[in-house]
């Protein structure tokens, strides 16, 4: 009985004990909510009343004073560690005064990612994150670019060993200010403006801010249009040379790059504007330098690409060019390919520069296939020709310079772009299809395979003529004519017949399409004055031209009767 007694004393010991516990855990947390640490900031004076129980009290409250010009306030919302203690009332002012201008200028605050909450649980974290549901003690606020890589800007919430818990700004995040100011704090030109230029004017921003962006803007496109202007001039100067052309082609992007450049400095070394205007002008400033890039390589390469290739793409057709039409094609579709490879790759950079991918973190990778969905939507159109101008390269359905018969247009594959196919007609016109709707056409290609082609033309006769005597005159033309290949197989056949005579059609074939194009005209001439020859030379009751019956009206009355 005794031991059983003390069984259950012992089992209501630990059931005690551990419901004491959960209480203890649910009313104050425990070490895993927090860091814990001797003392805080022991260096500086004892802490005014400050809200900081929840990650989003203590950025507000941390503006709050710096706006006021309080850094000493401020300095109580840093987590001054790793600064020996004898420093501390000097330095944290100093590093409160600072992290302030850094966030003005290039930290966007969410505040929906700040929780107001003392354990940072984020209420909003998908079932799918690690961490939802559980209580948090360090968030990270933002991410600056530092020498080529991301610093993060952190809150920690951090526990005295003698008082309660509260959130500050990492021991890390405040190592790291003096560079991150140094780098984007106010320059020695800024300081040097007047008092009344550097405090809020216009929606937060700075008076200079409102006065030096315009006038930056202005002075970057003066600068890329002078030397589009100038680039522009030099080019048609020196051309038609390859010289002239290249740098007929580099005027844009150079007018691009220089006016990015000039706009990306300025504001990198001379003028730091506020995150306001950052957020927007940075981006435009990595397009326009990136862009101009890859926009230089493309425009070099279609130089290249131009003198390299045959100009007139009806030479292309004959079967001696054939090797010649492959490789034109494939350096039109490495072209094309190496584009789309730069194109992804000049996005990776943009993004990877402006840290889009680190700022919204999770959040992009849990709506990574919406915004796929919607993009290729919006892109259908263009995506599906690209593919479909990649089908045409590896298919080889058509090649640049290959004769072929386009709903009824026969005509030349002069260009195979992204977009659209371009032909080239035989009275030089240019015919520009969509490559979607090019490819789901049937058409004739005539230099596939073989570029040799039968061409056939057709003669009305009257029923009378002899077309034994027409085949005789129309063998001695193909043997006459040099342009005729396989003379074996031109024949003369008669194909129909009706009340105004018999129709009589003539084959001969040439070695590639324009050949037998001319090589038709020149045999259909010459069976016309063959057939008004034998017409001439015929016996009485023999015709060769067709010719029209009249019949009276009356006649027709009287044998009715």
């Amino acid at each position: 009985m005794k031991a059983f007694s003390s069984a259950f004393l012992i089992a209501v010991a630990i059931v005690v004990g551990l419901l004491a516990g959960t209480t203890f855990a649910q009313d104050g947390g425990s070490s895993r909510s927090w860091f814990e640490v001797d003392a805080l900031n022991r260096g500086l004076d004892p802490a005014p009343d400050l809200a900081r129980e929840t990650p989003q009290a203590a950025v507000e409250t941390f503006l709050q004073r710096t706006g006021l010009g309080d850094f000493g306030a401020a300095a109580h919302l840093l987590d001054l560690e790793k600064i020996d203690p004898v420093r501390q009332a000097e330095r944290g002012p100093l590093l409160a005064r600072q992290l302030a201008e850094i966030i003005d200028r290039k930290v966007w605050i969410d505040w929906n990612e700040l929780p107001d909450r003392p354990d940072g649980l984020d209420v909003n974290a998908s079932s799918n994150d690690a961490l939802a549901g559980e209580p948090r003690r360090s968030i990270r606020m933002a991410l600056i670019r530092l020498d080529g890589r991301p610093v993060p800007i952190r809150l920690s919430r951090v526990k005295p060993a003698d008082g309660d818990p509260v959130w500050l700004f990492s021991a890390q995040t405040v190592e790291n200010i003096p560079a991150l100011h140094a780098q984007y704090g106010a320059t020695a030109f800024e300081e040097g403006l007047p008092d009344w230029s550097r405090k809020p004017a216009l929606l937060g921003l700075a008076a200079w801010e409102l006065i030096a962006l315009p006038l930056l803007l202005v002075a970057s496109a003066l600068l890329g249009y002078f030397l589009f202007r100038l680039a522009s001039g030099l080019g048609k100067r020196y051309r038609p040379g390859v010289a002239g052309e290249i740098v007929s082609a580099l005027a844009l992007p150079v007018a691009l790059i220089a006016a990015g450049l000039l706009a990306y400095t300025v504001t990198g070394s001379l003028l730091v504007f506020s995150v306001s205007i950052d957020t927007f002008i940075t981006p435009v400033l990595l397009f326009l330098l990136f862009g101009g890039g890859l926009l230089i390589l493309v425009r070099v390469i279609d130089v290249a690409i131009e003198h390299s290739l045959t100009q007139d793409v009806s030479e292309l057709e004959k079967p001696e060019n054939e090797s010649v039409r492959s490789f034109q094609t494939n350096l039109s579709a490495f072209r094309r390919i190496g584009l789309v490879i730069a194109l992804v790759l000049f996005v990776g950079l943009v993004f990877t520069q402006i840290n889009l991918l680190a700022k919204t973190g999770l959040a992009l990778v849990g709506s990574a296939g919406i915004l796929t969905l919607v993009l290729a939507f919006a892109a259908r159109s263009a995506l599906s020709n690209i593919m479909a101008s990649l089908q045409i390269a590896l298919s080889k359905a058509a090649t640049i310079g290959d004769s072929v018969l386009f709903e009824g247009q026969w005509s030349y594959v002069e260009k195979i772009n992204f977009t659209f196919v371009q032909l080239k007609t035989w009275d030089n016109r240019r015919l520009v299809v969509p490559v979607t709707y090019f490819v789901s056409e049937p058409f004739e290609n005539w230099t596939k395979r073989d570029p040799s082609l039968t061409k056939v033309f057709e003669l009305r006769l009257n029923h009378m003529a002899d077309v034994d005597v027409l085949r005789e005159r129309f063998k001695g033309f193909v043997e006459e004519n040099d342009k005729v290949v396989d003379k074996d197989s031109s024949k003369v056949l008669v194909i129909g017949q009706d009340a105004t005579g018999m129709l009589v059609r003539f084959y001969a074939t040439a070695k590639d399409p324009t050949t037998a194009w001319y090589m038709h005209c020149e045999l259909r001439e010459a069976m016309l004055k063959a057939t008004t020859e034998l017409e001439l030379e015929a016996r009485e009751g023999r015709r060769f031209l067709p010719t029209e019956r009249e019949v009276k009206v009356e006649n027709l009355a009287e044998a009715a009767e």
